[in-house]
């Protein structure tokens, strides 16, 4: 009985002695760890372990900066709110324009008389080949006569065609370059739909059939996602200095033909 009672004593202590190992073993592989995910020794963490690449791979963003006001711009999970247009008139006379609380949609050209991607607009509105959709009105939003050249607008912009210079339309849209378009309900003061183009009849035909689309019962429940992501996308490529005819965006067939 002696005996039994000295074996068993000899396999529990050798049991304490291997569990005592293995959890010192685990103890030393949770304070790598820790040390790893950026916590110091024997302290708490101090953060999540610095995001790093390979060599030659660019280090992506969290979102990009808008190059004309140096907001960020982020992903919207709706459209937001639609904002009055107050500037100056080629004139010079101190306009206010209403995009809220009106009947009617209002088709906002952001342009500029320096972008080279606006020559297709620009041209359309000298040759009056182009007017808003139904049940909507147009107007030419550049920035103030201290970033435009109020000589230069006058000559691409017909007098028929109503244009406010205004930075601070700019920053309430968060438009991110020209030539940039920005749809609003006048009915709900929202926006309901923006992005980029080559030429009015392009974005004209897109603001028709979104409008087409909207009303169509097949349609009428289903998520914008696809344009929201659309949208995030011109915004993107804009803000990164890519326009509508930028060589990058074309095979080298396509880069022929234009």
């Amino acid at each position: 009985m002696m005996a039994l009672l000295v074996v068993e004593t000899v396999i529990l202590a050798v049991l304490c002695v291997l569990v005592g190992g293995l959890l010192r073993g685990y103890a030393s592989v949770l304070r790598r760890l820790h040390q790893l995910d950026g916590g110091a020794a024997g302290g708490p963490a101090a953060g999540p372990p610095p995001f790093r690449t390979a060599p030659g791979v660019i280090e992506p963003v969290a979102d990009i900066a808008d190059p004309v006001t140096g907001q960020r711009i982020e992903g919207r999970d709706e459209w937001a709110a639609a904002h009055d247009i107050e500037g100056v008139s080629l004139r010079g006379e101190i306009v206010s324009v209403r995009t809220l609380g009106v009947p009617h949609d209002t088709v906002l050209a952001f342009l500029s008389a320096s972008c080279e991607g606006c020559a297709g607009f620009w041209h359309e509105l000298a040759e009056g080949g182009w007017t808003a959709p139904p049940g909507s009105r147009l107007l030419v939003v550049t920035k103030s006569a201290e970033a435009e050249s109020p000589s230069v607008l006058s000559q691409l912009c017909p007098p028929e065609v109503d244009l406010v210079l205004s930075s601070q339309a700019w920053t309430d849209y968060s438009v991110p370059g020209s030539p940039y378009l920005v749809v609003t309900d006048g009915r709900t003061g929202r926006v309901k739909g923006e992005g980029s183009g080559v030429s009015f009849s392009q974005i004209g035909g897109l603001i028709q059939q979104s409008i087409a689309d909207s009303r169509h019962p097949a349609l009428a429940h289903r998520p914008d996602a696809d344009r929201r992501r659309e949208r995030d996308i011109d915004r993107i490529l804009l803000g990164a200095g890519i326009g509508p005819n930028d060589p990058s965006l074309y095979g080298a067939a396509e880069r022929d033909e234009h």
